[in-house]
């Protein structure tokens, strides 16, 4: 019923995106006078008003409705407006000498129709109503004054004047009210929709300072990341190619090479399917998948690399254990922890990987013996604030990867923590759902 009586209120004053403040004000004061004129026409008719009294009651009723004609259908609102406030002074000034003067109701209609034309004017013209108004009231009192009598009572009883102000009080008083709670409506609607406003272009600004963060710190990657190992990789390959290394050299070159192609071919790939994410936005494609079977490979081949710094890796993963997960992307995220891990722990340290449960989640923590992450960086571990850093060996890490693996575990309803002693250790624990 509520959402009826809504429609159709709007419907008759205009919709917000297709009339002004000013003109659905105009046009709800056009629909309250038409009522107030045709309630007034009775009690005219029953208070023994002259009948010419009624005719102009009539066409006032008449000509109000062509007002909202012009106004609401035809859309000429100016004048419209100019309209009403000509036909307004000329009603009053006429209501005055016809209608018992200064003991008449004409009064309280002038202070009405100057809240109107307040409403529904722009502020700039607010002077011009103030002056014709007091200039038509006090016209009129000057007038009165100096000719007594020619503004007759019209009045056959007391009764019959105390009945028409207190109908007439009453009418302005609720059409007083009609317009100021309209005014205080649309206020009110207006100033929550530019609070929106500023909340939305503030988030869009945020939003704009996060973007603009990550955009320099890709190019960061970008322009030392990788141009470091790529000119390390030219200078090793030139020296090479003019065999001016020995053998021993070329061993220790063509190792460090196999390094920094590995390591920057990890870069890449987690640069890449960052960015991805990113731009295109991916989608977990989950299912239940055993733990053990899609992470041996990826063991496997962590554990070869953990095995040349002579790390002792131990896989102590329950083979019982299912997750509902998406299986490239755990692979990538165990491969970006196991890795740090490695880089991490100096040589003949301990790496394991292990499984528990806890009410409904699985739990895979990833723990090392190694340098463990420095107090002051904890807190910024999973942003793209965090520094590039070097493993136990020299070798390049870039906090990247551990803001992939924390994005690729959301979306996979699971999270990520860690708990890290400097000196001593970390270890990483992520959850995802039973399957």
């Amino acid at each position: 019923m509520e959402t009826r009586i809504k429609k159709l209120y709007r419907s008759v004053i205009g919709h917000h995106s297709e009339f002004t403040l000013e003109n659905r004000m105009f046009n709800m004061i056009n629909i309250i006078a038409i009522v107030a004129v045709a309630i007034a026409l009775p009690m005219n008719y029953m208070l023994g008003y002259p009948t010419w009294i009624l005719a102009l009651t009539a066409s006032i009723l008449g000509l109000q409705a062509y007002l909202y004609y012009l106004s609401r259908i035809r859309k000429r609102f100016y004048l419209s407006r100019i309209l009403f406030a000509v036909l307004s002074y000329c009603f009053l000034t006429l209501n005055f000498f016809y209608n018992s003067g200064i003991d008449g109701p004409t009064f309280l209609c002038f202070f009405l129709t100057y809240v109107f034309l307040i409403a529904i004017f722009p502020r700039k013209t607010y002077w011009l109503w103030t002056i014709l108004h007091l200039i038509n009231v006090f016209a009129l009192l000057i007038i009165n004054h100096n000719n007594p009598g020619i503004a007759p009572i019209t009045y056959q009883t007391p009764t019959d004047r105390d009945i028409d102000t207190a109908v007439s009080f009453s009418i302005m008083l609720v059409l007083s009210y009609a317009t100021l709670n309209f005014i205080r409506a649309n206020y009110d609607y207006e100033k929550s929709s530019a609070d929106k406003k500023a909340l939305a272009i503030q988030l869009h600004n945020e939003e704009l300072e996060k973007v603009n963060a990550e955009k320099n710190k890709l190019f960061s990657i970008l322009s030392h990341d990788l141009r470091s190992p790529l000119n390390t990789m030219q200078s090793y390959l030139e020296l090479l190619s003019l065999n001016m290394l020995d053998e021993n050299e070329k061993v220790v070159a063509k190792k460090e090479l196999l390094d920094l192609t590995k390591n920057t071919s990890d870069l890449l790939f987690n640069l890449l399917s960052w960015s991805k994410t990113q731009m295109e936005g991916v989608s977990a494609k989950l299912k239940a998948n055993n733990i053990s079977e899609i992470l041996t490979s990826t063991i496997n081949t962590q554990h070869a690399i953990a095995s040349q710094k002579d790390i002792r890796f131990e896989n102590n993963i329950d083979k019982r254990l299912t997750a509902t997960c998406d299986e490239d992307m755990l692979q990538l995220v165990v491969r970006n922890l196991l890795n740090n891990a490695i880089k991490f722990t100096p040589s003949f340290g301990k790496i394991s990987i292990s499984t528990t449960t806890d009410n409904d989640r699985v739990i895979i923590a990833i723990t090392d013996n190694g340098a463990g992450i420095p107090l002051e960086q904890q807190s910024e571990i999973f942003s793209l604030k965090i520094r590039s850093t070097y493993g136990t060996n020299n070798e390049k890490g870039i906090g990247l990867g551990l803001v992939l693996c924390k994005e690729y575990i959301e979306l996979q309803n699971g999270s990520i923590r860690f708990d890290s002693q400097p000196e001593a250790g970390t270890t990483f624990f992520i959850s995802l759902p039973i399957a």
